[in-house]
């Protein structure tokens, strides 16, 4: 019994335990890896896939608006009275008036003769042609018509087109059309930054490829693959690109020619980064194991060795004296235990072992300063191979680095820059404010940020962007701020002939409207003159005077409409902070007339604050309240205006308990002069005021629908940005 209670306890070698502590300390570390590295892989994956679907949506964006801006100015040319007059000549001039815009116009009869072609000398003969079946469409539906991919009989190229019927008492006359070339579609993805790894695509409602952001000839009419599997309005799927590159792809059909724009990213990039996630993991586990496996290996080496040494001078010294040693559960140590009775043993041990730390302080010096050089060289590559301009001042402007792209974007060699100030490179219109951030920099500032010009060596100016960053721990005489310049030329410049276009299409505006209010006038007067005259006489010719200056009136109602939706379309939007429950109450002022005749009600929830333009809004529920009223049904009018937030808008709803709109019609009803109601004697208006309230909505970078699934009545939803402001 007694032998049982102190019988020593079971031993073990040093070495298992020195195994089971390398892998206790590689495996939680491994894993940890695997994690992060899966984690990693994911995260890289979505937001790749995320860009190529937001890059989806700007293209196909920017694509309608091309296509809206053409269809409108064909509208516009359509109403002309020299079509009317037969005056073809006259048509001729107002349609070249557009080349200065890249617009070639084509006016045909409807049994295919041209009368008109802005794309060849003028007096040159015309020919005539067989009519296309997109051509036949529009005429017979009355509709404007976007064509699919085509050979065009006039050069033999591949191009699209926009058939708009010239109706006259609802009957089609002639025909009015404008021809696209591909690569203007081609020449907008690249603009939008649409590069490898990234691809994409339009194709027509057949399938054919309109454009390509790369290999646009090679592309070009060939059959889309995928195309069977483009589903609904937009989507995803995965299969090989017209390149035979495989690739995760986004589409979406446009709302306006129901073509189809696609954009994919590389599946072997998507890919990339699981294969280095999973080479950096197995690097990790092959260092983890082997600095395990070495470090144990060590340690019982070293442990072994000294415990020999220990025990033999142990054994030497104590010889002739009885010791007691202590027992454990290790065999190595108790055999060692013997020689640590002795107070020199546990001095030497002692000193090994601060030597042995010494030797591994040094090395670790030693690791970190080659880290600290190899961190330093990488920062140095970044600065010297970026393509934007990295310089290094204080605020008083001294320069003690540029990047070696000043040569590049400024003329100037990095050696040269350090002897510039800011006031000699800054344009003197934009000094100012430029001195401005500046100084806020140095009185605290962390960041800002400006868009101006510098002075090349060669003598012009080119338009950057500046990014001012305070380096924090770095005293005044020192560079103590980093700029990092980007080249803003193109971008300034397509902002310039953007606004030269927008300026064409008011001055193109104004004078449809001018040469058409004169000739009205004039029909106007005489055919009153003619009522007065024949009235007593020809009751039937006086009843033809009378049609006569109806018809006039109407179109002078449709000039003052395109009047005020030009002046809509093309206003400047000021960002203010608007609360939109003033903005409700001036609405509900200007049409307090009606809403009283009518016996109607208007209920407001609480509404916020939004960024935006305080007079367009107000015209904005002006025209949805009128609405409202307008198409009421037999009860009285209850309209109710609330909102919730939406991210970074807010959702505002315009609900009434009037008649409704058919879901069918919810996006004609937005088309400016679109009525479904003929009646105009019931039903006044010309069609205008969603138009307006579509063009507003969007001004402000948000969207507008009709809730299909809203009954009884209509209930218009629509997005605001929210105010940036404390009122947010």
């Amino acid at each position: 019994m007694g032998n049982g209670l102190n019988a020593p306890p079971r031993e073990r070698s040093l070495t298992l335990y020195l195994a089971a502590f390398a892998a206790a300390l590689a495996v939680p570390l491994l894993v940890v890896a695997g994690l992060f590295a899966w984690s990693f892989t994911a995260g890289e994956r979505a937001r790749l896939e995320e860009i190529a679907a937001g890059r989806n949506d700007e293209i196909i964006k920017q694509i309608d608006r091309l296509l809206t801006t053409r269809l409108a100015i064909l509208e516009a040319l359509a109403t002309s009275p020299a079509i009317d007059a037969a005056d073809f000549d006259r048509f001729d001039v107002q349609a070249r008036s557009l080349a200065g815009m890249g617009i070639e116009i084509r006016l045909r009869r409807l049994d295919g003769q041209l009368v008109v072609d802005t794309g060849v000398p003028k007096g040159q003969a015309l020919p005539q042609w067989p009519m296309l079946a997109p051509m036949n469409e529009a005429i017979a539906s009355g509709q404007p018509v976007f064509s699919d991919l085509f050979v065009s009989r006039g050069n033999g190229r591949f191009a699209v087109s926009i058939f708009v019927p010239v109706l006259r008492d609802g009957t089609s006359r002639y025909l009015i059309s404008t021809i696209f070339d591909p690569s203007v579609f081609s020449r907008a993805m690249v603009d939008r930054g649409i590069t490898a790894p990234y691809f994409s695509s339009l194709a027509d409602r057949a399938g054919l490829i309109i454009a390509r952001s790369e290999r646009h000839e090679e592309t070009l009419g060939r059959p889309l693959p995928g195309f069977a599997r483009a589903v609904g309005e937009s989507g995803h799927w995965t299969g090989v690109n017209p390149q035979g590159v495989r690739v995760s792809a986004f589409y979406r059909r446009s709302q306006v020619s129901g073509w189809l724009m696609t954009v994919g990213v590389d599946q072997a990039v998507l890919n990339a980064s699981l294969t280095r996630s999973l080479i950096w993991l197995f690097g990790i586990a092959g260092a983890l194991l082997v600095a395990s496996v070495g470090l144990a290996t060590l340690i019982l080496r070293r442990l072994t060795s000294a415990t020999a040494a220990m025990t033999e001078a142990a054994g030497a010294l104590a010889r002739g004296q009885l010791t007691v040693a202590p027992r454990t559960g290790i065999q190595e140590i108790n055999q060692a235990g013997d020689a640590f009775a002795q107070a020199s043993i546990k001095l030497h041990v002692q000193a090994t072992a601060l030597a042995r730390a010494n030797r591994e302080l040094e090395q670790r010096v030693e690791q970190r300063t080659e880290e600290l050089r190899e961190s330093e060289e990488r920062y140095r590559l970044l600065a010297e191979n970026a393509s934007d301009l990295i310089i290094l001042r204080n605020v008083a402007g001294k320069i003690f680095y540029a990047s070696p792209s000043s040569l590049k974007l400024l003329g100037f060699t990095p050696a040269e820059m350090l002897e510039v100030t800011p006031s000699t490179m800054v344009h003197p219109d934009d000094w100012v404010r430029v001195d401005a951030i500046n100084r806020a920099i140095g009185e605290g500032d962390e960041l800002g940020y400006s868009i101006h010009r510098l002075r090349h060596k060669a003598g012009h100016w080119v338009w950057i962007q500046a990014a001012y960053s305070r380096l924090s721990g770095v005293g005044p005489d020192q560079p103590n701020i980093m700029v990092i310049v980007r080249d803003d030329t193109e971008r300034q410049q397509h902002e310039m002939r953007l606004n030269q276009s927008n300026e064409a299409l008011r001055q193109f505006s104004a004078i449809v409207s001018h040469d058409l209010q004169a000739p009205l006038r004039h029909i106007n007067m005489f055919s009153d003159m003619l009522k007065l005259k024949v009235e007593q006489s020809d009751a039937e010719a006086a009843g033809y005077a009378t049609h006569i200056m109806a018809s006039v009136e109407r179109m002078q109602r449709l000039i003052r409409s395109l009047i005020a939706y030009t002046q809509v379309a093309y206003a400047t939007v000021r960002a203010d902070e608007v609360p939109l429950k003033r903005v409700v109450d001036d609405a509900m002022a200007l049409v307090a007339a009606d809403l009283r005749d009518s016996g109607g009600e208007v209920k407001v929830s609480r509404l916020p604050v939004v960024t935006g333009d305080a007079d367009l809004l107000c015209r904005l529920f002006q025209n949805l309240l009128a609405n409202a009223l307008k198409y009421r049904s037999d009860a009285a009018p209850v309209i109710h205006i609330r909102a919730r937030p939406a991210g970074q808008f807010w959702e505002l709803f315009v609900e009434d308990n009037g008649i409704g709109i058919d879901p069918q019609y919810r996006d004609r009803i937005f088309e400016i002069f679109r009525r479904l109601h003929k009646d105009e004697s019931r039903y006044s208006g010309m069609g205008l005021g969603l138009a307006l309230g579509k063009r507003i909505v969007e001004s402000h970078g948000g969207e507008i629908w009709l809730d299909t699934d809203y009954s009884p009545g209509a209930c218009f939803r629509f997005t605001l940005p929210r105010a940036k402001g404390p009122h947010a």
